[in-house]
């Protein structure tokens, strides 16, 4: 984002802001509007900066400001038939807790409280009948909002919905500028019949693992990992459709690990390793990838994106990777058969020797990979496996040896309709590299610009 973009975008946050109620009805908007002059009128008549506050309070609900002078006169009266009715409309917990809150932004906007905006705001308190959690939530949050600081406001909202309270979550940045809630997370471990739904964006700060016959839903959600985070599935079931998993700057961890899963299927996942982490490894896992999105995911021995072995099935369509990298082989994906040689000699990602040979059969199905680098293999790796990759896109791929794209040991590849642009080998590599490999119909391979030193070499 550009200087001028965020000078923009926060000129349009201060100018054209608007209430949290400023989509309710004009009657709501008006009687709430009066109930906050009271606290304006309660030291007596309003001076010209009240009434300036008033004024832009009014913008914010979409009211004419000459609305100004009747709300005055109503608050100055405070007849009991009015209180009644803005009583009446701030019967759900939302509605209070928002007034609440904007009473004691207003009351404080000077760093000070009078001593008759204290006893109107306690009287409030008691008139809505705010529970002991709720008073707790709303003066602590007051006070996380007068210190502007984001970490005090996320531990008052999760000690609140731990009480049960209806936190206001979506309004809650009109009153503090940029926060968004995220519920903390440490280890954790669920075991047969255990299930955890995630239902608030969460920052991870410890490793949860899920065994089998456990579930964890993590749809929809958004997942900051931290140091030495990380999701383990061991025989469990992970749902995590349309959720983002992101890496924060001290996350050192793969994000999710999956392990002893006969099926699983992920659609619309958004992984960001920040550069710092690897976003999955799978062992004994049939996996199935659809149009997820992997970002600025790194590791430094194999697969910056994707670390894949001791399995039979893993499908990718419709996904898309970028920035990814490795210091060694796969700067996105590792695919690796049981007998890759690294695997032989100890036990790697609860592999055993002694087991089944098991051979990987791949499918890559429009995709594309964007400058991805690596070591070797600046896009994807593989040592035995069947593999399709078809009707993908690798452009500005880069490795200093083996393929600037692709390495493909000990396999059987059919490649169709693949583009491959701008792609960089070393000296006497080339983009796509085979070695005792088996590949179906090369002239089909794909369409190589500006791709060098050359496009296909068989070893």
């Amino acid at each position: 984002m550009s200087i001028l973009d965020s000078l923009q975008r926060i000129k349009d946050q201060l100018f054209n802001r608007k209430h949290p109620f400023a989509e309710e009805s004009i009657r709501f908007k008006k009687t709430y509007v009066t109930g906050y002059t009271m606290l304006l009128c309660v030291d007596g008549y309003p001076s010209e900066m009240a009434k300036d506050e008033l004024h832009k309070t009014l913008q914010l609900f979409d009211i004419p400001v000459d609305f100004a002078k009747l709300a005055i006169q109503q608050a100055m009266a405070a007849e009991e038939a009015f209180v009644h009715n803005i009583l009446q409309i701030l019967r759900a917990p939302v509605h209070k807790l928002v007034f609440m809150l904007d009473l004691y932004a207003s009351a404080q906007r000077d760093n000070k409280i009078t001593d008759k905006e204290q006893a109107f705001l306690v009287l409030f308190e008691e008139l809505l009948q705010l529970t002991y959690a709720e008073i707790h939530f709303v003066r602590n949050f007051r006070m996380a909002m007068l210190r502007d600081d984001h970490d005090v406001a996320g531990k008052v909202v999760q000690a609140a919905l731990e009480q049960e309270v209806e936190v206001p979550l979506n309004e809650l940045s009109y009153f503090l500028p940029g926060f968004v809630y995220e519920e903390r997370l440490s280890t954790m471990s669920l075991f047969t019949g255990q299930k955890r739904k995630l239902t608030y964006a969460t920052q991870l700060q410890g490793e949860i693992t899920v065994g089998q016959g456990a579930e964890l839903d993590l749809n929809g959600m958004t997942v900051t990992f931290g140091n030495n985070a990380s999701i383990i599935v061991d025989g469990g079931v992970v749902k995590a459709d349309g959720a983002t998993l992101q890496a924060s700057m001290d996350a050192n961890q793969t994000m999710l690990s999956i392990r002893n899963v006969a099926q699983l299927t992920l659609t619309d996942v958004t992984f960001n390793g920040a550069n710092n982490v690897r976003a999955l490894q799978m062992d004994n896992a049939q996996v199935t990838l659809e149009g997820c999105t992997f970002e600025k995911c790194f590791a430094e021995e194999r697969g910056g994106a994707i670390y894949f072995a001791n399995s039979e099935q893993f499908a990718l369509r419709d996904c898309a990777f970028e920035q990814c990298s490795t210091l060694g082989k796969g700067g996105v994906l590792y695919i690796a058969g049981t007998e890759a040689t690294h695997m032989r000699s100890r036990t790697f990602f609860g592999f055993r020797t002694g087991g089944k040979v098991k051979r990987v059969n791949l499918l890559i199905d429009n995709c594309t990979f964007t400058t991805s680098r690596a070591e070797m293999s600046g896009a994807l790796h593989m040592y035995e496996a069947t593999a399709q990759v078809r009707n993908s896109n690798f452009t500005a791929c880069t490795s200093r040896t083996g393929g600037a794209a692709i390495d493909a040991y000990a396999c059987s590849v059919k490649g169709e309709n693949n583009t491959f642009i701008q792609c960089q080998a070393g000296l006497n590599e080339a983009v796509v590299v085979v070695k005792g490999d088996t590949i179906e119909a090369p002239a089909a391979f794909g369409t190589f610009e500006e791709c060098e030193p050359q496009n296909l070499l068989q070893k």
